[in-house]
Order: C-alpha cells, then structure tokens, then sequence
C-alpha cells in the first residue's frame, strides 16, 4: 500500500463527531459556570427548593392543630356544663355570708351616695372659711358648714334630696341679698360608703340614724324633729364629741323655733348635710 492510502485509512479512523474545526476552538464561546450564591446551589435557587418544604410544612401543622383541638376540646354549646343553684342552697350561702359579716362585726353599712349640695366657698384655710360664715352667712340666718377635703375647706349648706326644690332655694337666698353664680351656686357632693366593725346598741343606734335621714328627705313636721331629738339624746359614748351631732343639735333648736317656712326647709336640709358628713367621717 502506497504512502497516500495510509493517510488517508488513517485519517478515517477518527470519528467524525471529534473532527474539529481549527477555528472551532475561537468561534465556539466557552460556558461560563453560573456564581454560586446563598441562593443558588449548581445552577438553581434555593427559594425554589425552599417554598415546597415550607408549604408543605405549614400544610401539615394546620392539619395536626387542627386534629388536637377537636380532639381534646368540644366546642359545642352542648357540652358546657350548667350549674344550677336551688333557692334553698340560695339562702343558707345568704345566710352564712351574713353570718360571717357578724362575727367579724363588719354589721353596719352605708352605701355611698351623690347629692348636690349648695356651695358658698373654697379657702386655703379654715380660718377664712369660717370668717365667710361670720361674717355673711350668720347675719342673714344662713345655716352652713366647713368642711375639708383634700386639703381644700368648702363652706357648703343644703342636702338637694329633688331637683324641684331647687327653685325655692335658689329664691329664698336671693331674697337675703346673695347673687346666683356669684355669692353661691350648686355642687355635686358623694358621701363615700361606710363599713364599721359595731355591734348591740351602737349597731342599732347607727341604723335608726339612716332611717332618720331617709324620712327627712321626705318630711318636715314635728314628729320628724322629735325623732331626731331622741337619738341624739341616745347616742353611745364614742360618739358623743362628735362635731357633726353637736351641730345637728344646735340647728334643732333653731328648727324648733322657726316660723317661715322657707328658712325652716333650708336648716332641716342642712341638718341632713351634717348626718350624712358625720357618717361619712366614721370610715
């Protein structure tokens, strides 16, 4: 076989996908390997290998919680149990409160009230406060109290049981020469609740007094003034330095001699101001 047949077997021995162009290895632009990053990993994104492990995740979870809580809880109204209480069982727990109310001698109670009351002043000190008394108020046979309240002394006047009273009121102290909204005006006054450990006659003494407000609130005549007489002449021996009762004493007598009428409601008024403020001063 001649030289030009044994190039030529040669050269056919290669096959023909590894021919190669000498310009191939210019033309032909290498792949360039993608940058890997926390997101990818060998050319793909990790988000996208991330979100159905995630789904899938969350699928479940709602899919157990959801199997427990009706495993372990009924939420029907059906199996909430319903405890019943008869009248009997009623009373005798009734009964036992109120008997532990009095062994711990925690008998007597006032619930805390509002009224309005009739406001002359606010001072610093008591002694302007009482020369506002003195020196206008008594001349024109105007009941009054001073009483402090944080700090505060307000010469205050007139438990406002009804609102219709209040035009008469407001009349009769324009008739002595006071000025509405000048010299006086009304205010919101709350008596704050009372709880006292008392017990026998100084227990029975304290509620008469509560039922001596309440029907003064009502009336005036002389069986109410009688009443009130009484009690004060039995009052215990704790009580008997109280300043409000010794007022209230006082503005009696007054009450007893009094002729007009308007005058007479406005101390009877007054006098339950300082009842309320002598049962609110035991607390």
């Amino acid at each position: 076989m001649d030289e030009q047949k044994k190039v030529r077997v040669t050269m056919n021995q290669y096959p023909q996908h590894e021919k190669k162009h000498d310009l191939e290895h210019y033309l032909t632009p290498k792949k360039s390997n993608p940058k890997s990053s926390f997101l990818t990993f060998n050319g793909r994104t990790m988000l996208a290998k991330m979100v159905k492990p995630i789904l899938l995740a969350v699928f479940l979870g709602v899919i157990f919680g959801a199997g427990l809580i009706y495993y372990f809880s009924d939420l029907s109204p059906d199996a909430v149990p319903v405890t019943t209480v008869d009248q009997d069982d009623e009373e005798s727990n009734e009964q036992q409160s109120s008997g532990e109310g009095e062994e711990n001698g925690e008998a007597f109670s006032k619930p805390s009230t509002e009224y309005e009351v009739i406001q002359f002043g606010l001072f610093s000190s008591q002694e302007n406060a009482d020369e506002l008394v003195q020196d206008k108020l008594k001349p024109n046979s105007i009941p009054a109290i001073v009483q402090e309240d944080g700090g505060q002394y307000y010469v205050i006047s007139h438990l406002v049981s009804e609102e219709a009273e209040k035009s008469s009121v407001t009349d009769w102290l324009e008739s002595t020469g006071l000025v509405y909204m000048e010299d006086f005006f009304y205010k919101s006054w709350g008596f704050d609740r009372v709880s006292l450990n008392v017990e026998g006659e100084p227990l029975k003494w304290l509620n008469e007094g509560l039922s001596i407000i309440e029907s003064g609130e009502s009336q005036n005549d002389e069986t109410w003034r009688n009443e009130l007489e009484s009690w004060l002449s039995k009052r215990p021996s704790q009580y008997e330095e109280a300043s409000r009762l010794n007022q209230v004493n006082n503005l009696l007598g007054e009450l007893s001699n009094e002729e007009d009428d308007a005058q007479s409601d406005f101390i009877q008024h007054t006098i339950l101001l300082n009842l309320h403020l002598f049962y609110t001063n035991l607390s």
